[in-house]
């Protein structure tokens, strides 16, 4: 992205986290949808579905379903260090049926950059399912002799066309006048047809010609220029396509002076236009050098042109916004409008054409009359979701190798919702499950069932569920999880969220336990409960049972010290079914816990394995019994 060491001392400078955060027009949110589990991110794209695969440096690939981020696969053998990595993915227009994504990194096997492609298996249509993988052995190679002599313009954004074509961008190697030969494979955009490439894995690359569409500007060529539809591009590391136009918008990285982001137009007829857009004989509009001969005619000269003087050091290409009825569209207003950015300004900056691009008018609570945001330093992919909101990448610090975010710039407004429905309030023994699921559901941002909505249970205390995230909702927008209390006893919450809303469901439930704790000589009985009941007195049996007792299959449930059987010993009765009788001399009436202490005779004990378990009656609703809890003295 570079184009001199110097600025490292402005990589340095602003790597700090307070740089990292975002501030947006009034009216707009910066929501972050993963903040954990990335290593240096560098790109993402979305699946025809909506799930967004993220792109380490390193070459580890993620899936993104509302959740946690889960590992899909690893590219092998990506080259690192300086602007070497995995700088770009993209998934097939086609990917449900078949599965394909495409990959552009540095090679640390030759001193070529390679554009891939790897096969998926899993749930390639399941919205909300992370159960994708990919095998290194899948690898199919696509283009893999692009020249990577250098440590940096590595260029490279990966992007499929309207059209169905795949479009890749080229830096130029660090060699100037070799991005314009049109046959030099640098400093170029190249468009291919990828469709038509046999299923698995191969290391031999396809021939040229059978990438080539046939409505290339040079189709007629026999070598790598027949795939060349512009030329004279120093570092185009990021572009973003205009799905409805098919236009090409480019950041290309600049030298000394200018930062450029440059329109290729897509015509209304084939064959396509070949474009020169002046590297080196131009950085922006600006003379920079000469390469032998004339300068050429016609050159493309960019939309939006920013002296580095400025602060800006390294451009990043955005999209072209378009409404798309989704939940976090921008509104008319922002219709055709373009995005651009600055790696290490952070700065970024919007377009309008009326006629010619322009800067846009600034909008309420921009952060100034140039920047339509600020704080995006280390932003090295901004793209268009499905929903219409803007999503990014967003590394630790500039150059970041570890940690990172994914996260979106959305309108505020109406979202969906998750509300609880049912088995709220249920309170079980420790140890057992919950008879009734937990059932919420989801909301639309008008209030009506999400059919298959995204919910993600957590669980808050001792229990574990049955289902693992993230559940799909029904028809009617209905989820539901079975809860089993662990052990330990008390306070239980169920957590329901859903994507796109800023609230949640809770759901309390709670486990009765009864713990024993001790030795030879001093044994503490402690019970763990809860009641609506005011005043909160719960009257208690408690029971022990010598080895061998029985088990009673009671109207409460099973009790493990069966009251009839002679092995069993009442030592707390507040209830008087057994005399009344209470061991501890202090009553057994709790509020509405009980906690109680018994001296033991040395030696009585040794070598025994009690039971012990309690029955209590809440004044509200009735009998209930504790779990049961085995001692070894």
């Amino acid at each position: 992205m570079l184009r001199s060491f110097s600025l490292c001392a402005v990589a340095v400078g602003l790597s700090t986290a307070a740089a990292l955060a975002q501030n947006v027009p009034s009216g707009f949110l910066v929501d972050t949808l993963v903040s954990t589990g990335l290593s240096g991110p560098t790109d993402c794209c979305f699946l025809p579905d909506g799930r967004a695969l993220i792109a380490n440096r390193g070459g580890l690939v993620h899936v993104y379903a509302g959740g946690p981020v889960v590992s899909v696969g690893t590219v092998p053998s990506v080259e690192t260090g300086s602007e070497r990595g995995l700088l770009s993915i993209e998934a097939d227009p086609n990917f449900p049926s078949n599965g394909y994504i495409y990959v552009w990194y540095a090679s640390s096997t030759d001193a070529f950059m390679h554009l891939d492609r790897f096969t998926c298996t899993g749930d390639l249509a399941n919205p909300a399912s992370t159960n994708l993988a990919f095998a290194a052995a899948s690898r199919r190679v696509i283009l893999g002799a692009m020249p990577d002599n250098a440590f940096n313009h590595n260029g490279g954004s990966t992007r499929f066309g309207p059209d169905g074509m795949l479009y890749q961008s080229v830096g130029d190697d660090a060699g100037t006048c070799t991005a314009q030969p049109t046959n030099s494979a640098v400093g170029c955009v190249l468009r291919m047809d990828v469709s038509t490439l046999p299923a698995g894995g191969s290391t031999t690359a396809p021939t040229y010609s059978s990438l080539d569409p046939g409505t290339n500007p040079l189709s007629a060529n026999n070598d790598i220029s027949q795939l060349v539809i512009a030329h004279g591009l120093r570092n185009p590391f990021r572009m973003e396509i205009d799905q409805l136009t098919g236009n090409l918008y480019i950041g290309d990285v600049g030298q000394n002076a200018v930062e450029e982001y440059t329109e290729y137009v897509y015509p209304a007829s084939t064959p396509l236009p070949l474009r020169n857009c002046g590297w080196p004989w131009l950085e922006g509009n600006n003379n920079y050098t000469t390469c032998g001969g004339s300068m050429p005619t016609g050159l493309t000269a960019p939309i939006a042109a920013v002296s580095q003087s400025t602060g800006w050091a390294s451009v990043m290409g955005g999209p072209r916004y378009r409404n798309q009825n989704g939940q976090f569209d921008f509104g008319q207003s922002y219709e055709g409008s373009a995005f651009f950015l600055d790696y290490f300004a952070g700065q970024v900056r919007r377009l309008v054409n009326t006629g010619t691009w322009g800067p846009a008018p600034a909008v309420p609570g921009q952060p100034n009359a140039n920047d339509w945001a600020t704080g995006f330093v280390a932003v090295c992919s901004l793209r268009q979701g499905p929903d219409g909101a803007l999503y990014f990448v967003q590394q630790a610090g500039t150059y970041g190798t570890s940690g990172g975010s994914f996260k979106r710039v959305r309108p505020q407004g109406p979202v969906n919702s998750v509300v609880a429905v049912s088995g709220g309030g249920q309170i079980v023994p420790a140890l057992e499950p919950f008879p009734q699921p937990i059932q919420v559901q989801v909301l639309d941002p008008n209030n009506q069932p999400l059919p298959n909505g995204v919910v993600n249970f957590t669980v808050s205390g001792a229990a574990t569920l049955s289902t693992t995230n993230p559940v799909i909702a029904d028809g009617n927008g209905m989820a539901s999880t079975m809860a089993t209390a662990g052990n330990g006893g008390g306070n239980i919450t169920i957590t329901a969220s859903t994507p796109n809303s800023t609230t949640s469901a809770t759901v309390n439930l709670f486990a009765r336990n009864l713990t024993v704790a001790g030795n030879s000589t001093l044994v503490v009985v402690s019970i763990t409960n809860t009641t609506n009941a005011l005043p909160a007195q719960i009257p208690y049996i408690v029971m022990v049972a010598l080895p061998g007792g029985p088990i009673w299959n009671s109207p409460l449930g099973p009790i493990c010290t069966d009251p009839a059987s002679p092995a069993t010993i009442v030592i707390e009765d507040s209830m008087g079914v057994f005399g009344g009788v209470s061991l501890s001399g202090t009553g057994s009436i709790g509020t509405p816990s009980l906690t109680k202490i018994y001296n033991i005779a040395p030696g009585i004990l040794n070598g025994l394995n009690l039971r012990f378990q309690a029955v209590g009656y809440d004044p509200i609703t009735g009998l209930f019994r504790t779990d049961c809890e085995s001692k070894q003295f």
